[in-house]
């Protein structure tokens, strides 16, 4: 994706010391043909997800190519001159990634400016940012271990993560042979010193600098994969991106380049080689999903697939193209329109992504079968025009060519969409101050007085504004991580001197009755303690961990550690919970009445451990999960059109979890949703307040204005002692 296809060969003479091999291109059009099919599936994964499920894997076909010959590049010049040149190295790339980069990311955030949710402006802006300085994977992982952001729309610019691991590999790479140089000239000093004259030159050098870079390697790549394994067992969400846990699939193009020309040879004499290869590869286009934890282990089967295309399509030490495409394989590989779909797919893979997102923020919704099409049409011009008038003149230009730090300031014109969105994330209003004042009853508007809803004065701004709705606070230092297996419990209201203590267990759901809570707390003088863990349903039930279908060890270790904290720490008077009815159970159905009613049981266990220690508890009847980003949705249409509407029918999931554990315990459900849905429909604004700062979780101030009918149905369950 963004490595060249040209390389300068070498060959080693009678006693193996490196020199020049006659000029030859070095062009590997197979190599061109494995790009095409790489970028290919990406893009029909990213245009039609159901017709190519596992189509990311291209990206792993992608660091396979990329370490293949860029390993093969840096041994050739490291052989023949015994040192690298890391400017001249980093300037090369500078040279040929970084203008198309720089040219997608400044129309990409000019675009976004007229089609993306001011709501989602911010964040794109960060993420720009992130991509112009190449850590944008790091980014993404840090976003998708945090549980506010790992359900936010994907950005135009998302797609540059692999980039960015690329990027890293380019600067730590060449540092392997940097060390093999070392290596070899103080074993060769050894020597020397030992035996006289003449000592470690000639054969023994050279296969000392091959077997040092190849062990570096070989280390590398062996723990880069089990790192990889573990971390996407344990944080998938995280692994999918980090630089960590793909090093090993460059790695392993890179072993491929260091091999021995007679192994090479060997393995570019089997004809069936190849074509194992490309069979592993579309298997991985077909086989994988994204519900599966990736890369992993798993990412061994587009990995190997992609070596075994390049090893079998090897022509071998002296042969050259086309003589050296005899096998079928590679001429389908090496047919012209694979040839040029390679040769384009570095800019293909930058526009594509930006074009489709953009599109889709644009109409709504996904594109459909011609949409589609058309959409792909326009991404191959781009990236045809991108090569042409962008890529190719600076690669080429005489100016750079030869001089290391020209070349090396090529990568300053990351500074203009560096600066573009540094100033538009500088420029964001401060945070909303939390005050609603007449005017905004929220809430109560829902609420029947005297058969007559609260007033709303109408022609009011919406609070929060759509562009401020964030999380409370709290939430980054009280929420749980989804990998944390020990509680972190925080404490509000009265600490002095409290009339009870009041507890507040569950998941992010749980969490959306915080600020209700606290504003009870302040004003009965309770001391609110709060165990809430993201996508963790406080149940003993056993949970299938959010998007990798694998038992949620951490969840039910969490659960077992807040019960021992709550009755032997905490020790509340009364313990409130919730949770959100999608949590799944495992050995049971995704989004099934039995997994609810599982989870539900699960719940039941807990409550009577505690009622058995004579602590009260109470449940808050789940919340609607009307599935529209409510903040991004008001700003597009307005606080009044129903597209922000969520059908109740749909929203509220039948047969909750809190319904079972109430009936095998007798538990009071407070029932709180007439208060967020009206009649039919549950929308994005009651009372001239925002509901939701997402798809499903409140905004602190809808949740202040619950807080007098929570504590009245708390009374009224006799979860609270009266007056």
């Amino acid at each position: 994706m963004s490595t060249l296809a040209a390389t300068t060969a070498t060959r080693t003479t009678p006693e193996n010391v490196p020199t020049p091999a006659p000029a030859r291109s070095g062009f590997r059009p197979d190599i061109q043909g494995l790009r095409a099919i790489a970028v290919g599936m990406v893009v029909i994964y990213h245009l039609f997800p159901a017709a190519l499920p596992g189509g990311f894997a291209g990206v792993d076909v992608f660091f396979v190519i990329s370490g293949y010959l860029i390993t093969g590049h840096l041994w050739r010049g490291y052989a023949e001159t015994g040192k690298v040149s890391l400017v001249g190295f980093w300037g090369r790339r500078a040279r040929r990634l970084v203008p198309a980069a720089v040219l997608v990311l400044l129309v990409t955030w000019g675009v976004s400016r007229l089609v993306i949710p001011a709501t989602r402006l911010a964040d794109t802006a960060q993420q720009v940012l992130a991509s112009a300085l190449y850590f944008q994977n790091w980014q993404l992982a840090h976003d998708a271990v945090d549980y506010l952001k790992s359900n936010e729309a994907a950005s135009p610019v998302q797609h540059f993560w692999s980039l960015s691991v690329e990027e890293q590999f380019y600067l730590v790479w060449p540092l392997l042979f940097v060390l093999a140089a070392l290596a070899a000239a103080g074993l060769a000093r050894a020597r020397r010193n030992g035996a006289g004259p003449g000592a470690g030159t000639g054969p023994d050098t050279w296969r000392t600098r091959r077997a040092a870079v190849g062990v570096l390697t070989t280390a590398l790549v062996a723990g880069s994969l089990a790192y990889s394994v573990w971390d996407t067992q344990h944080d998938p969400a995280a692994a999918y991106f980090a630089t960590t846990t793909r090093m090993w699939e460059l790695g392993a193009g890179g072993l491929l380049a260091l091999a021995p020309a007679r192994a090479a040879g060997w393995l570019a004499g089997r004809r069936w080689l190849a074509w194992t290869g490309l069979a592993a590869v579309a298997a991985s286009a077909f086989v994988l999903n994204g519900a599966m934890p990736f890369p992993g282990d798993l990412a061994l089967l587009p990995v190997l697939g992609a070596v075994a295309i390049i090893a079998g399509g090897h022509a071998g030490p002296d042969a050259d193209w086309p003589g050296g495409g005899r096998f079928p394989a590679r001429r389908l590989l090496a047919a012209r329109p694979m040839v040029f779909a390679g040769g384009i797919s570095y800019s293909l893979y930058l526009w594509h992504y930006p074009v489709i997102n953009l599109f889709t923020a644009w109409r709504g919704q996904p594109p459909g079968l011609a949409a589609g099409l058309a959409l792909l049409a326009v991404s191959v011009v781009l990236a045809w025009l991108s090569k042409t008038f962008v890529e190719d003149p600076v690669r080429l230009a005489r100016a750079l060519r030869g001089h290391g730090w020209r070349s090396v300031s090529v990568a300053l014109a990351a500074a203009v969409p560096v600066a573009l969105a540094a100033a538009y994330i500088a420029s964001e209003p401060p945070p909303w101050n939390g005050r609603l004042g007449p005017g905004y009853p929220g809430a109560a508007a829902l609420a029947s007085a005297n058969g007559r809803a609260a007033p709303v004065s109408h022609g009011k701004p919406v609070l929060p504004p759509p562009a401020q709705a964030t999380a409370p606070s709290y939430w980054t230092h009280c929420l749980d991580h989804q990998s944390a297996a020990t509680p972190a419990p925080c404490v509000f209201g009265d600490t002095t001197h409290p009339t009870m203590t009041v507890a507040l267990v569950g998941d992010s759901i749980a969490g959306n009755w915080w600020e209700a809570l606290n504003v009870i707390a302040k004003q009965k003088h309770w001391k609110l303690v709060t165990e809430l863990h993201g996508s963790c349903a406080w149940s003993a039930t056993p949970a299938l961990a959010p998007g990798t279908g694998g038992t949620y060890s951490a969840c039910t270790a969490w659960g077992h550690a807040v019960l021992h904290d709550l009755l032997t720490t905490v020790r509340p008077q009364l313990v409130i919970t919730s949770s959100d009815p999608a949590e799944n159970a495992v050995g049971y159905p995704r989004n099934s009445a039995r997994s609810r009613a599982a989870i539900g049981a699960g719940e039941a266990a807990y409550w009577k451990q505690l009622r058995a220690r004579h602590v009260r508890v109470a449940a808050i009847r789940e919340t609607p999960d009307p599935g529209i980003d409510a903040p991004a949705c008001v700003w597009q249409y307005g606080s009044q059109n129903s597209r922000c509407d969520a059908p109740k029918a749909s929203a509220i999931a039948p047969g909750p979890p809190s319904a079972t554990a109430a009936r095998m315990t007798g538990a009071p459900v407070i029932g709180m949703n007439d208060l967020i849905c009206g009649a039919r429909s549950c929308p994005a604004v009651v009372g001239n307040v925002l509901v939701y700062f997402d798809g499903h979780h409140f905004t602190q101030a809808y949740s202040q204005t619950l807080a007098p009918f929570l504590e009245r149905r708390l009374l009224a369950s006799g979860a609270v002692p009266g007056r």
